[in-house]
């Protein structure tokens, strides 16, 4: 069975999802740098670290890990890199002017 989802919707579904998955995203601003790091509150390493999850420089791109777009390409499809970038534009009001994805 397939299902129509809007786009709106689909940015809805990604907002709940990352806020169930990850939290409460935390941000910081490298004051050297001007680099701003993301961070999960639910994902923590093994040093008991909050795991980052992405970074934006200050050209404006904003870095994802790769394995947190795989899982979230495999749940929302390819489109999924615009609700990603709709969350940190709305959650935390930084312009993005494009996603990449590190390995």
């Amino acid at each position: 069975m397939k299902y129509i989802i809007t786009e709106s919707k689909l940015n809805n579904i990604v907002k709940l999802y990352m806020d169930a998955t990850y939290g409460d995203v935390e941000m910081n601003v490298d004051k050297d740098d001007g680099y701003i790091h993301f961070f999960s509150r639910k994902d923590i390493d093994n040093d008991g670290h909050p795991v980052r999850i992405a970074h934006r420089n200050n050209h404006g791109t904003l870095w994802i890990d790769y394995s947190f777009f795989e899982k979230m390409r495999g749940l929302f499809g390819n489109s999924v890199g615009e609700g990603i970038e709709k969350y940190y534009i709305d959650k935390f009001g930084i312009e993005i002017k494009r996603i990449n994805m590190e390995f």
